[in-house]
C-alpha cells in the first residue's frame, strides 16, 4: 500500500448556486449602471433652466449619488468575480483529489504487482 492516503472526500460546493449569485450579481450591477445613466439622463432635462443655491445643492448630492451607485456596481461585478473564482479554485481542487486518488490506485496496483511478482511460486 503506498505510504500516503489522497483525500477521499469529494469538495461540497453547489456549483448552480455560486453560477446564479454571481449571475443575479451581474444582473443588479446592470441595473443600478442603467438607472444611474437614466438618471443623469433626466436630471440634466430639469437641470436645463435651473440656477442658484438649491441647483448647487441638487448637483452636489446627485453627483454622489451616482458615484456611489456605479460604485456599487463595480463592487457587485467584482464579488460575481470572486464567486467564480472560487468556483473555478473547488473545481480544480476536485480534480486534484480524483488525479491523487488515481494515482494512488496506480501505485497500489503496482505495489501489489511487484509482491506478486516476488512472492514464492508453490
Amino acid at each position: 500500500m503506498p505510504n500516503w492516503q489522497p483525500n477521499w472526500k469529494n469538495v461540497v460546493w453547489n456549483y448552480g448556486a455560486a453560477e446564479a449569485a454571481a449571475a443575479a450579481l451581474r444582473r443588479a450591477a446592470d441595473t443600478l449602471d442603467q438607472t444611474a445613466d437614466e438618471r443623469a439622463r433626466v436630471a440634466d432635462e430639469a437641470r436645463a433652466e435651473w440656477r442658484g443655491r438649491y441647483r448647487d445643492e441638487f448637483d452636489d448630492k446627485f453627483t454622489r449619488m451616482l458615484r456611489r451607485a456605479h460604485e456599487l456596481a463595480g463592487e457587485y461585478r467584482a464579488a460575481a468575480n470572486q464567486i467564480l473564482g472560487a468556483n473555478q479554485r473547488v473545481r480544480e481542487e476536485q480534480l486534484r483529489r480524483e488525479r491523487d486518488r488515481e494515482r494512488w490506485r496506480l501505485e497500489k496496483e503496482a505495489e501489489d504487482r511487484a509482491r506478486q511478482q516476488q512472492a514464492p511460486s508453490r
